[in-house]
Parts: C-alpha cells; sequence; structure tokens
C-alpha cells in the first residue's frame, strides 16, 4: 500500500434516504495530543490519542466506489443531473451492493465521482473478511489483529486534500459493503473498538500482505524509492525451536512459475517498457535475464534482462509487474531464486523457485493466522510485525 497522490473539490452533492441533499464537505485540522489511561477494566495502561481524531462510531471515511483518477475503481460516464440512489432495508444500494451510511454522487469534469460516506466501524465491518478471508473461532486473534490494521491504515489515510479518503480496492483496502460482513469479523472490530498502532504517540501506516514466505522486508526492500520506517523491517516468521514457520500454512508459501521462450517474449513486450526506458516495440529476443544482488530479507533486489536492444535493469517491486502470469497477473512475490536456460542465443526457458505472496512488507497475514493458532493474541501479533510500536486508542 504505497503513498497517494491526492485531489481537492470543496463540495459534493450526496443523496441519504432516497431524499437529494447537499452537503459542503470539510476537515478541520486539529493537534492531537497523546496521554495514558486504562480504557476497560483490567487491559492496564495503554496510550490514548485525543483531539485530531473521533472514536470509530463517530468518525466519518469516505471511500471511492467509482472514480476517474488512475487506479481507482470503476469510473461512472454519463450520469445527467439529479440521481437518487435507491433504498433497502435501511441500506443504500449502488450497483447491485448494498452500504451503510451514504452514497455521495458529485460531478467532475468528465463524469461523476461516487463515494460511500459512513462511520469507520461500518467501513471496517466491510474491509476485514475481505482481507484476511474466512476465519474460525479459533483464530480470533488473526481477525483481531486485522481489524486493527485495518483501523489504523484508515484514521491514517483521511485526508482533507481531496473528497474521499481511500479506495474500495488493493490500492488502499478492499471493501465490499454489508454483503461481505461475517460475524466473526464484527466481532473482531467490536472487541477491538477504537485501538489502533501508534509509533511517536500516532497512528502509522501499516501495509499487510498475505505470505511473507518467511521474513517479511524493509520499505526500500519493496518499494525502493519509498524511505524505510523503524516499524517496518524484516522480522523473522519462523516458529522457534523449529525449521518451520507461522506462515506455511499458506497455499503460496512456496511456489514455483515458467516460461518458454515465447511466453518470456510476451511478457517483456508487454510490460518491460512500463518500468524501464525500454522500447514499446521491437524488443527482439531476450537474451539473459539474471539477477542483480539480494536484499536483507533474501528477496531479489533487481534483475536485469538483456535483449537484443538493450539492457534493462528491474528493481525491487517492479519485478512482479513485469513476471506476470499468462493471464496478466503479478508475480506472487520478490522472494524467489530463477533459472534461465539458453538455446540458439536466446533464453528458451525461465523458471522461477519462490515463497511468499504479497510484498512482504508489515504484517504477513498468514503469519498472524499461524500465530493466533498457536496461542498468540492480538497485541502480541502486530507488536512482532510492527517492532516498536505501541498498542493504544482513539479517544473520542
Amino acid at each position: 500500500m504505497p503513498s497517494l497522490g491526492r485531489a481537492t473539490e470543496s463540495y459534493n452533492p450526496f443523496w441519504r434516504s432516497g431524499l437529494a441533499q447537499i452537503a459542503f464537505v470539510g476537515v478541520l485540522g486539529v493537534v492531537a495530543c497523546v496521554s495514558a489511561i486504562s480504557p476497560r477494566p483490567g487491559s492496564g495502561s495503554v496510550p490514548v490519542v485525543r483531539g485530531q481524531f473521533k472514536n470509530g462510531r463517530d468518525q466519518i471515511v469516505r471511500i471511492a466506489l467509482a472514480t476517474n483518477e488512475r487506479g481507482g475503481a470503476e469510473f461512472v460516464p454519463g450520469l445527467k443531473g439529479q440521481f437518487v440512489v435507491p433504498h433497502e432495508n435501511d441500506f443504500v444500494l449502488w450497483k447491485g451492493k448494498r452500504y451503510r451510511g451514504e452514497i455521495e454522487i458529485s460531478a467532475t469534469d468528465s463524469g461523476f465521482l461516487v463515494v460511500n460516506r459512513l462511520s469507520m466501524d461500518d467501513y471496517l465491518r466491510g474491509v476485514v473478511p475481505l482481507e484476511i478471508g474466512n476465519r474460525t473461532s479459533t483464530e480470533m486473534a488473526a481477525v483481531q489483529a486485522q481489524a486493527v490494521a485495518a483501523r489504523t491504515y484508515a484514521y491514517k489515510h483521511l485526508t482533507d486534500a481531496r473528497s474521499f479518503d481511500m479506495y474500495a480496492t488493493v490500492q488502499d483496502q478492499v471493501y465490499g459493503g454489508v454483503d461481505a460482513e461475517t460475524q466473526l469479523s464484527n466481532t473482531a472490530i467490536a472487541t477491538t473498538s477504537d485501538v489502533v498502532v501508534l509509533y511517536n504517540g500516532q497512528p502509522i501506516t501499516t501495509p499487510y500482505h498475505s505470505t511473507c514466505g518467511g521474513s517479511t522486508a524493509g520499505v526500500s526492500e519493496v518499494w525502493y524509492d519509498q524511505p524505510d520506517q523503524p516499524y517496518l523491517r524484516l522480522v523473522s516468521d519462523r516458529i522457534p525451536g523449529t525449521d518451520n514457520y507461522y506462515c506455511d500454512p499458506s497455499p503460496r508459501f512456496s511456489w514455483t512459475q515458467t516460461y518458454d521462450a515465447a511466453g518470456l517474449r510476451a511478457v517483456m513486450e508487454k510490460y518491460l517498457a512500463n518500468y524501464t526506458n525500454a522500447p514499446k516495440a521491437n524488443l527482439g529476443r531476450i537474451i539473459d535475464v539474471r539477477e542483480q544482488g539480494r536484499t536483507p530479507s533474501g528477496r531479489m533486489a533487481a534483475l536485469t534482462v538483456q535483449t537484443e536492444s538493450g539492457s534493462y535493469t528491474l528493481r525491487g517491486n517492479d519485478i512482479r509487474f513485469v513476471l506476470r502470469d499468462p493471464k496478466g497477473a503479478i508475480l506472487n512475490s520478490t522472494f524467489f531464486t530463477l533459472l534461465a536456460a539458453t538455446s540458439g542465443g536466446e533464453v528458451s526457458s525461465l523458471s522461477l523457485s519462490g515463497r511468499g505472496y504479497g510484498h512482504g512488507i508489515g504484517m504477513c497475514q498468514w503469519g498472524a493466522i499461524g500465530r493466533a493458532r498457536a496461542g498468540q493474541n492480538y497485541r502480541t501479533i502486530l507488536e512482532t510485525y510492527y517492532p516498536g510500536t505501541t498498542i493504544g486508542r482513539i479517544a473520542g
């Protein structure tokens, strides 16, 4: 979840309870302070963030369901004039899906921006089950950890620099509205109410991923153009005293991917120019593919592709976006080794043997599941994957 660019709009028309209304949307900046209190009986003294944010029941978040901004959800063209969103059993309907809160539709130069405006708690109900998957009660600590990570990410990404806070896609957090909700995830959200991950008394950006493959990564190992953070660094997922890992039950803990000459040339011709100065056409034969170093966690630091038209180097996560499978899915991770065979002056086959799924930064979701199965609570899980942080609360 890298940082995102922001656009600005001053107001948005929105529709609630089937009646057209107009609202002026703004955010007032307030300096936050941090104190330590005991928020619940038996919970001990924890940091509490005051002043900057509201609690999850009262804090409003704005989620872009349809936008024309690059990387966002589907843009909705052609809407004209006043548009009323139908309701069903107190839920807003949009494109056949039910949402809590209200739908906010605002005109842009080229169409309409569709935003779901709702409370933080209700937003999380549509996020947590899609991000952590269908879990059991024995894995509750992992679901709670996911709830806290998702909540912290959302508070960190509240902004007044544009007319919505986050996308409803993997660009931020996958959000599915009411139909995504489950009882287990709702319980996890309620039992961690207003709990967030803090560093220096403030919520942090909390990236997470499916499977680390044995070790998480530092920021610059993968997102090479972004600065490292003290709470996002290499964490081993090895189970103490064993050769096993907490995340090894993941179906993508280990994997292989192979290309023949035609398949390799096809992905290079389609994607290489997007991440290097390679030409968009007439790339020529792929002469060699070779590793250019390893990161501290063991991931591929860079990959050089030698073609008839020149030599091009891919770094960090860019590797995943070029080495796609035939259906266009990005590579599982950069935690892999490669074996290239050549014939007739070109690479005739390329075999990748890897571990993990996702960028590898922050919380490993399958690792959290494994740790929950082993009896760890959600605080231990979060403080492991975000080292140097504390678990606190939003007091609004």
